[in-house]
């Protein structure tokens, strides 16, 4: 999510127009009457070329509502508000569903000459995403996770290895399933452990809650087994690829509608 965000911010501005400059203070623009009839023109052209640019580097279908102060503000980087949805849109080769994306701070400055790009002023976004079983999927893939295995297995030897993870989403339940095996005496084939799970968020962190097993597996403490899956963190490490470290985000809600994990919170970008 905080990648799609930059990716936006990268190619924000490229309007060009050969208006006077103007005054760019956060008082000035948002306590003065401004000649405002271009407006409408370059905040049409700002959405063409945000969802452009968005097209182009992560696919998907955009709508884009973007509002400024005025023409010459926009062109130096200064937005009043931004709203973005982007429908299966791909992100670090993640597949995401939906996103939207909102300001919340009616007065954004970014100095898009910059390289990278420096921003001028703090800015707030709300957030909402679904995630779907390709998602993390495809994330859990990735050779990154496989530090997250090795950690595990660290801890589990020589009980148990785990080999792999991966994720299923039915009748608006999540569940992980960990296959395994024993380092000691192997199996001739892999086993696969399975729990569902639901959500809470402490400190701004996904925690598996309401942790499920059936009765196959015995009398397992299920203290045990929602800490091995918190050490899994499936979404967590899914959430992690979608980062950059220019923004700071954090998840407020975690549910599943549709099949899908909806995440909602909010992104705090600092300014200079």
């Amino acid at each position: 999510m905080k990648k799609i965000l930059f990716v936006f911010i990268l190619m924000l501005f490229a309007v060009n127009t050969g208006f006077a400059a103007d005054k760019y203070s956060k008082d000035y623009l948002q306590n003065h009457r401004h000649f405002a009839i271009m407006n409408p023109i370059a905040e049409s052209m700002a959405e063409h070329i945000i969802k452009s640019s968005l097209k182009k580097e992560t696919g998907g279908k955009y709508k884009v509502k973007f509002d400024g102060y005025t023409v010459s503000s926009m062109k130096k980087g200064i937005f009043k508000n931004l709203e973005i949805t982007g429908i299966d849109i791909v992100s670090e080769g993640i597949t995401i569903p939906y996103v939207h994306l909102k300001s919340l701070t009616d007065y954004n400055y970014v100095d898009y000459t910059k390289d990278p790009v420096e921003f001028k002023s703090d800015m707030k976004f709300q957030y909402e995403m679904m995630l779907s079983d390709e998602s993390m999927n495809t994330a859990l893939k990735h050779s990154n996770y496989k530090a997250v295995l090795d950690n595990i297995n660290n801890i589990a030897y020589p009980m148990f290895e785990v080999k792999g993870v991966s994720t299923k989403i039915m009748n608006n339940q999540l569940y992980i399933l960990t296959e395994y095996n024993f380092p000691i005496a192997p199996s001739p084939k892999n086993k696969v452990f399975v729990a569902s799970s639901g959500f809470n968020v402490k400190n701004g962190k996904i925690r598996a809650a309401n942790v499920k097993l059936n009765s196959a597996y015995g009398n397992i403490s299920l203290n045990k087994v929602a800490n091995m899956l918190n050490l899994l963190n499936p979404l967590e490490f899914t959430l992690a690829r979608l980062e950059t470290k220019e923004c700071d985000a954090n998840v407020e809600n975690v549910n599943i509608v549709d099949n899908k994990v909806k995440i909602d919170g909010k992104i705090i970008v600092k300014g200079d």
